[in-house]
């Protein structure tokens, strides 16, 4: 009766364990309340989105507004389009930007809002006019060994091209060389012809 007691307790403290573990991802990931959030869904279309995912945190000046509620393709431009929902309490201004921006160096990537000017406020159904899209790290090493590559063959071929020169030069040299010892050659010739003479 005591073992299986024993066995009973440990049993439940490995399920509180397990939970109290699922729990504190739910917190650390930002998912727990992606459905909580009330208020105005707006969109923003971007050419690409990198590791952007659906309950992914909407930030203004570092303050969470709203969150991703949604993803989807747009089979007419390509363009990723995310949908936005924000909370009640803050208005945005028509005109302002959305970016997808990353936390830290290999942190997740969120939305971040740039205020704009405008006098009217985004509402229910608006969309994004201006939006960057996510910084693929990928795509900047490619960038950076093709650079790399491109400014090593440059150099060889600059250094292929001083040989060329230095043998020109050399060439230039050996014919004036020659020339030089012909016209030494010449005075000798005369002297020569004049004691046959």
């Amino acid at each position: 009766m005591q073992s299986r007691a024993v066995e009973l307790l440990v049993g439940l403290f490995v399920c509180l364990g397990i939970a109290a573990i699922f729990i504190l991802t739910m917190r650390v990931s930002d998912l727990a309340n992606t459905s909580d959030v009330q208020g105005y869904t707006v969109t923003a279309a971007f050419n690409d989105i990198g590791g952007l995912k659906v309950g992914a945190p909407v930030d203004l000046a570092g303050v969470r507004i709203g969150r991703v509620t949604d993803i989807k393709l747009d089979q007419q431009t390509y363009q990723a389009v995310a949908s936005i929902r924000i909370s009640d309490q803050y208005k945005i201004p028509k005109d302002s930007d959305a970016s997808i921006l990353t936390s830290g160096l290999l942190g997740d990537q969120y939305v971040g809002i740039g205020p704009g000017g405008s006098l009217k406020n985004m509402k229910n159904g608006d969309k994004f006019v201006i939006t960057q899209s996510a910084v693929v790290l990928e795509n900047l090493i490619g960038q950076f060994m093709t650079s790399m590559n491109s400014g090593s063959s440059d150099s060889g071929s600059s250094g292929g091209g001083g040989g060329g020169s230095s043998s020109g030069s050399n060439d230039l040299f050996g014919h004036s060389g020659d020339s030089h010892s012909n016209g030494n050659q010449s005075p000798a010739g005369a002297a020569t012809s004049s004691n046959a003479q």
